[in-house]
């Protein structure tokens, strides 16, 4: 018994429509669609909590329209510098939310810091602002020992005042 040809016709494109759909789209070369290389590129997050910063030492400094770079770079660095180690590390993501952060705090516009900081071609020296925080912090620390050899030297008076009178 012999087979209608339409029969022979509709087994070969039934086939052949099975035989196209196991061929690979050119479009999984692509490395936007293959997640195993995006999952590799991924930035750890970042460990430091940007979102409790006080934005006013920029705020207050930087402001528009016609931005001064002393101004703006001197309050930057204020804040970025102290976080220098993190900002600097390509494999997190500090410091995209760093900015994020001063840009939702300052509305300032997209790349200020970016084009207008900038001390040398490894980018902004942190030195003069960590050197002032150091003096700060060596100062306040003097200060709290001071007040506490007062408040220790008050004490002591109390207590030999106190154990005259009882005796």
């Amino acid at each position: 018994m012999a087979s209608p040809p339409f029969l022979h016709l509709l087994l070969f494109f039934l086939l052949s429509g099975f035989a196209s759909s196991a061929t690979l789209s050119n479009n999984i070369f692509r490395s936007d669609v293959l997640p195993g290389r995006i999952l590799l590129q991924q930035k750890a997050s970042c460990d430091i909590d940007f979102e409790n910063q006080n934005y006013t030492i920029i705020t207050s400094q930087c402001k528009g329209p016609n931005y001064q770079a002393k101004a703006c770079c001197g309050s930057f660095k204020e804040l970025a510098c102290p976080f220098s180690d993190k900002l600097n590390d390509m494999k997190n993501d500090c410091a995209t939310t760093l900015f994020s952060y001063i840009n939702l705090y300052g509305k300032y516009p997209p790349g200020l810091f970016a084009n207008m900081c900038h001390d040398d071609k490894e980018g902004l020296n942190c030195d003069e602002v960590m050197q002032a925080k150091q003096k700060q912090q060596k100062s306040s620390s003097a200060a709290a020992a001071e007040k506490s050899t007062v408040l220790m030297i008050s004490a002591a008076s109390f207590l030999i005042i106190l154990l005259f009178n009882l005796f």
